[in-house]
């Protein structure tokens, strides 16, 4: 999820929209908030879109479509307006990740988890089919993992299979590589639920290899393949394998019909364990941090009786910080392995309670409706600039800035590449009008890359993924605010090691900072100034968890105004309803520089507990290492990583020299 543009809407018919989830070529998705407090999906049409009387009809036959499929397995309409200025049509929003998301992040299902996935996915089918529908885009990234069972989503492109006439004659519809043949060959037969059944096949290969039945390749390829060429599906299992033959079958006639592939498959469930642990301990994660009190019934199974009623972080059971009101700069930090963290905490206290907003916006990003399949990727090239890819991150060698530095290992200098794995819901990072990134960490690598004679090719993930793709291979480098800690260092996740442990260059320094008018008309130089007064925060984040505890020590309580986004945090103190807010240093600096044009808010006093953040490299390349470290400090001699900070209006954070796992 990314935070709402200026242009963005703050309510679309009776929901309160909090969060950007998604885009494509139709329109936008956001997160909204409806006034029980249940959460939604809100698919919103482009403005051009909805002046085009075709599109009108097409997409109230979406929301006709969506809205005739029921059931436990499908993602039901909560509300539509198609006739509206902006047609928008909302669907109930259960935390969960895309398939795609899952397998890319945790790599293949394990045969029972793809039999239960299986099982669901014939229910959701068997359910289009009843209302003679046709899905036509059955993929990854149209199938939610929720804690109870699967989910279909996006009927964008369904249609009923006895009313083609809005359907644009010699156009395909659908994803290459789960398309059906008859779906490429325009003189096909007719398309019908066969093709679902074929996309089906797709799935279950994708889900159980990592991959599609037609590998990856360009569209054009996949087409070619898939019309003409035998599906991938050796290394299936058994069961699995003539499953997916049945169901990928050229000639629609050959395929199986659901009864029958229900018959083979078995029935759904149950799904009180169905996922592999990482993936359900996410899924606990989205559950809390999104705060939808249906969420408990919708989303996730119950806690065994011994549960605790009270759930926080990571599930465990919420615990009390009692830190003193300002933790020095020297104090250690928190330690915690999955999240930037919260102001360190004196040595055997707990940290806060409840999820970081760095932490919220990593695991939104994972989750819900998303558009298109895969991880976005994006070059930069040595000579300046940013260069879209399509996922696979290919790039050329650099040219015009000499070879590729001889201290890199030689994979590198050979394919002239440094893939960094990032999370882009940290400021600073941002998108800038063509969808390409822009932000602190991209500056950097590119003045990195430009020292080194490499490009680098950044990958989008979830936040608690990056360390594991890097220990996977899937990353050189890691660069998305990752706190140095000892955990870390060595591998460990919650006390146990996970992982064989990286090595972090410390290039950034950050805490928590507060935020107060321009100006400072109260006076205010500490959080113990704020005692009695009201102070704006965003809701179950690390810098909440601070301030209620330390505002039990105050003469008088703060007047805590708790925020679903950071837009609304800020407006609070630019309209002087609160007199300050406490945020992460990056975040609240990059904010009050731009904020209303940059002449509203202004930072007060210093970082509280500033942690460093380094670039991550796994324990084994030490060659890279050496080579990033040394290319920082020859920015940071030049001035070069200064201008960059400055830039982005995070000076305070820059760090004297690249120092290497100097986190405690």
């Amino acid at each position: 999820m990314r935070p709402l543009a200026k242009d963005d809407p703050r309510q679309i018919g009776p929901f309160r929209i909090i969060g950007l989830l998604g885009g494509g070529g139709m329109g936008r998705v956001y997160l909204g908030r409806a006034g029980d407090g249940r959460t939604v999906a809100v698919k919103t049409a482009r403005s051009e879109l909805a002046d085009d009387h075709g599109f009108r009809k097409r997409f109230a036959r979406e929301v006709a479509a969506a809205g005739r499929v029921g059931g436990p397995f499908v993602a039901p309409v909560v509300d539509a307006a198609p006739q509206d200025d902006v047609p928008w049509m909302a669907t109930e929003y259960v935390p969960g990740l895309p398939l795609s998301t899952a397998v890319h992040d945790w790599g293949p299902l394990p045969e029972h988890t793809v039999r239960l996935l299986t099982a669901g996915l014939l229910q959701a089918l068997s359910a289009v089919q009843a209302q003679g529908l046709v899905h036509r885009d059955l993929k990854p990234s149209n199938i939610l993992l929720t804690a109870a069972g699967p989910r279909v989503i996006d009927f964008g492109i369904a249609h009923s299979a006895a009313d083609t006439a809005l359907t644009v004659t010699g156009t395909a519809l659908g994803t290459p590589g789960f398309m059906a043949p008859e779906q490429l060959v325009m003189t096909g037969p007719d398309i019908t639920g066969a093709a679902d059944v074929f996309a089906l096949g797709g799935v279950v290969v994708y889900a159980a290899t990592g991959d599609g039945p037609y590998g990856s390749a360009e569209p054009q390829v996949l087409m070619y393949r898939t019309v003409h060429e035998q599906p991938q599906i050796d290394h299936l299992p058994h069961a699995l394998k003539e499953l997916a033959a049945a169901c990928l079958a050229k000639e629609p006639q050959r395929r199986p019909a659901l009864p029958d592939l229900m018959a083979r498959v078995g029935a759904p469930g149950p799904y009180g364990d169905w996922l592999p642990e990482p993936i359900t301990e996410q899924l606990r994660r989205l559950s809390t941090q999104l705060g939808d009190p249906r969420a408990q019934d919708t989303a996730t199974p119950p806690p065994p009786a011994q549960a605790p009623a009270s759930v926080g972080f990571e599930g465990l059971p919420t615990r009390t910080m009692t830190d003193p009101p300002q933790p020095p700069p020297s104090a250690a930090p928190s330690g915690q392995p999955h999240r930037p963290g919260p102001p360190p905490q004196p040595a055997g206290r707990p940290p806060a309670s409840g999820p970081s907003r760095r932490r919220m916006l990593a695991a939104l990003t994972a989750a819900g409706v998303v558009a298109g399949g895969g991880a976005l990727a994006w070059t930069l090239r040595p000579d300046g600039g940013a260069k879209g890819t399509d996922g696979a991150g290919a790039a050329a060698k650099p040219g015009g800035t000499g070879q590729p530095d001889g201290r890199l290992p030689q994979a590198i200098r050979d394919k002239g590449t440094v893939t960094v794995g990032s999370d882009l819901t940290y400021a600073p990072m941002e998108f800038v009008g063509n969808g390409g990134p822009t932000g602190l960490d991209v500056d950097l690598a590119e003045a990195l890359g430009r020292e080194l004679g490499v490009r680098c090719t950044f990958q989008n993930a979830a936040f608690d993924s990056l360390l594991t793709g890097l220990d996977a291979g899937r990353f050189d480098l890691v660069m998305s605010a990752v706190v140095d800690t000892k955990d870390r260092q060595e591998g460990r996740e919650t006390g146990s090691t996970t992982r064989r442990g990286v090595d972090l260059i410390d290039y950034f320094s950050s805490g928590l900072s507060l935020v107060v008018r321009k100006g400072n008309p109260e006076g205010i130089r500490k959080v113990a100034d704020l005692s009695g007064k009201p102070v704006a925060v965003q809701r179950n984040s690390a810098a909440q968890g601070y301030l209620d505890e330390v505002s039990r020590r105050f003469p008088a309580p703060l007047t805590l105004r708790t925020f679903d986004t950071p837009d609304e945090v800020y407006a609070d103190v630019a309209q002087r309803r609160s007199l300050a807010c406490l945020d992460d240093f990056a975040v609240a600096a990059y904010t009050a520089a731009t904020h209303s044009g940059g002449g509203a808010l202004q930072l007060c006093g210093p970082q509280l507990g500033p942690v460093p953040f380094g670039i991550a490299v796994a324990k084994t390349g030490t060659a890279l290492r050496d080579a990033v470290r040394e290319a920082l400090d020859r920015l940071i001699a030049s001035g070069a990583y200064a201008k960059i900070l400055k830039q982005w209006h995070v000076e305070g954070g820059a760090v004297p020299r690249a120092v290497v796992n100097g986190g405690r």
